[in-house]
């Protein structure tokens, strides 16, 4: 196992939130969702010299850029999301992955990783998430709408099963037990070889034990409750290391990896997909959020995520 010293972490946390200015030069890339990517309106009234763009997400998988003139393109064709960023002008590049679905924000950072963008992810905590009315077992707050089924993520493809390999399945946990089922489900991994992967700390002191709650049907029916590991809730590259000591453990397996989790640790996944030599498949299943599935906002995160990948030493 790798010791502490050799797994450095690239975050800047930004308690202010209404301090953070992108620097001049550069351009931010963002969503409207939530209440807290309401901060965006504000910093781009303040910062100078920066571009601001903004992304309005059409059919699947259009997205269209609100400002700035760009025609809308489609995420599965990397030769239209490569049109794009070139097109931008700038090298510093700020994605907001706040207000962005997950299958819009993975092709983005994918294309601008290969293209060598200075790329930082921004990421705003929420203050609160919002409970359920009705909650059932595996429910404790209303975050998603529905799913729509387990699909490919535009570039990221879905690959078959080798014979002679067992599945390990990976999934990074939120509070929405019903997911996980689901997921166990339609993957149907052997019960010894998924390992979940929970926010340990949480964004807040009480997550964690919510996140056991949620999915505490899964995690006893599958007996994976034994084989948790932790990561912290807001750090992707917390998760990219847990993701790798568990890949290193099980070097036959081949490996499924479910980011149904914090965002952060969504990203972990992803860069741990990007920068793995062996294959890794992204296993996800599209949730609908609710637009009002959380209230206010916290910290401000901002992942280095270019330099990390020049600097990380586990490829």
């Amino acid at each position: 196992m790798n010791q502490i010293p050799n797994r450095p972490l690239f975050t800047q946390l930004i308690r202010d939130t209404s301090s953070f200015r992108p620097p001049p030069g550069s351009t931010y890339i963002y969503g409207r969702f939530e209440e807290r990517t309401s901060l965006v309106e504000t910093w781009s009234t303040q910062a100078s010299g920066v571009r601001f763009i903004e992304l309005e997400e059409l059919a699947t998988p259009i997205v269209r850029p609100v400002t700035g003139g760009y025609p809308e393109f489609s995420l599965r064709q990397q030769t239209k999301v490569e049109g794009f960023l070139k097109s931008i002008g700038t090298v510093d590049l700020y994605l907001d992955i706040t207000g962005l679905s997950f299958h819009v924000w993975a092709p983005l950072i994918k294309v601008a990783v290969n293209l060598s963008f200075n790329l930082k992810v921004v990421y705003i905590e929420p203050a609160d998430y919002s409970y359920s009315l009705n909650p059932m077992r595996g429910e404790i707050f209303d975050l998603s709408e529905r799913t729509l089924g387990i699909a490919p993520v535009p570039l990221f493809a879905s690959l078959s099963d080798p014979e002679d390999q067992t599945v390990c399945f990976i999934p990074l946990l939120g509070f929405e037990g019903a997911r996980l089922a689901y997921m166990i489900e339609q993957v149907d991994p052997p019960g010894s070889k998924i390992i979940p992967i929970i926010g340990v700390p949480g964004f807040r002191v009480e997550y964690p034990f919510n996140t056991y709650h949620g999915n505490e049907p899964a995690l006893s029916n599958t007996r994976a409750w034994q084989k948790v590991r932790f990561a912290t809730a807001n750090c992707p590259f917390s998760a990219f290391y847990a993701l790798t000591d568990v890949i290193e453990t099980y070097e036959s397996a081949y490996i499924k990896v479910a980011p149904i989790g914090t965002r952060p640790h969504a990203l972990g996944a992803l860069l741990k997909c990007l920068a793995s030599h062996r294959p890794i498949e992204i296993v996800y299943d599209h949730p609908k959020r609710h637009r009002s599935s959380s209230s206010g906002s916290m910290n401000c995160l901002v992942y280095h995520v270019a330099d990390f990948l020049n600097s990380n030493p586990m490829r």
